[in-house]
């Protein structure tokens, strides 16, 4: 019996929480191998972390968004859907990017929070 190097692949990554670099984790998972991606990202509003910078220059940030929007294109099955957590201000870059890759954007959610990411000044 052969076995499927894809399916594999990808149960390293099942039902497991992986903390690490998004890039490098990504990058492990094979092509058109996940269903479903749901990414929350720093919204990059200068936000206090204990390891990461929330502040970036707006082409740093974006650059490294469209780096890994775009490894989870490659990951996502052909009939994979992906949801994108973000404030307005870089979910219309991001809307822009997933169109000029052929992933039409579809659909915004929207919802009155309770709280925002800096308190009342968002």
């Amino acid at each position: 019996m052969l076995k499927n190097k894809t399916s594999e692949s990808i149960i390293q990554f099942e039902n497991k929480i992986i903390k690490g670099d998004v890039l490098e984790i990504l990058s492990q998972i094979p092509k058109e191998s996940v269903d479903m991606v749901f990414a929350d990202p720093p919204f990059n509003l200068n936000k206090k972390y204990s390891n990461s910078n929330d502040k970036k220059i707006t082409e740093d940030y974006l650059n490294w968004c469209y780096d890994w929007i775009d490894q989870c294109i490659r990951i996502l099955k052909p009939t994979g859907t992906l949801f994108l957590h973000n404030i307005p201000k870089w979910l219309v870059y991001y809307a822009n990017h997933l169109n000029e890759k052929g992933m039409y954007f579809k659909h915004w959610i929207a919802w009155d929070a309770g709280g925002a990411p800096l308190g009342k000044t968002l």
